[in-house]
């Protein structure tokens, strides 16, 4: 997969997530400017399957006491962002992408698969690498027959790449790979 920088920028992003066991869910929005000076808002909700270890642990630091809620031994977990949260991103066009930029902010609809990493003890970063605008019934198959996944990720028509910080009850870290559904919401209205 080839990918060239749009002319469209990262404007801010926002989500919550939350984690059992190896399940995880979230939803979020993210923003970008249109070279013509408008702003748009892009919702999103996936879920998926990961693996997590704690951070604690993991570095050999004295552990906070933090509230834990245990089901049947899993644990579940949960982190979030507002849009007032620094957030950095990209947005690139792939080679599956027809034109020369994105015209129509409705060309990132569709489903996404995305790559998800992200570590933390109560305050974190969360680093993900989304394809945007695949073909919802392309990416149903690949979830039920899970050998179309290659055709889905070719069709993809962009890629996000965006990492921010987060705050929430955790002591992980851990990657994810998700599968979800992204819609454009209108114009932005910041605040």
């Amino acid at each position: 997969m080839v990918l060239r920088e749009s002319h469209w920028r990262f404007n801010t992003s926002a989500g919550i997530g939350i984690g059992f066991g190896a399940f995880k869910s979230e939803s979020g929005m993210f923003a970008l400017d249109a070279p013509s000076g408008q702003t748009y808002e892009y919702i999103y909700g996936g879920f998926g399957v990961g693996t997590s270890r704690g951070l604690a642990t993991l570095l050999r630091i004295p552990r906070l006491a933090l509230p834990k809620v245990l089901v049947k031994s899993d644990e579940l977990s949960g982190s979030g962002s507002t849009a007032d949260f620094t957030s950095r991103g990209r947005l690139y066009l792939t080679d599956s992408f027809k034109g020369n930029d994105l015209t129509n902010p409705q060309s990132l609809e569709g489903g996404t698969i995305y790559l998800e990493g992200a570590a933390g003890y109560l305050f974190g970063g969360t680093g993900s690498f989304m394809l945007l605008g695949i073909h919802a019934d392309l990416l149903l198959m690949a979830i039920v027959k899970p050998d179309l996944i290659g055709m889905a990720i070719c069709s993809a028509p962009a890629a996000l790449i965006v990492g921010g910080v987060n705050e929430g009850l955790q002591d992980a870290v851990g990657f994810a790979f998700m599968c979800g559904k992204i819609k454009c919401n209108g114009l932005y209205v910041d605040g």
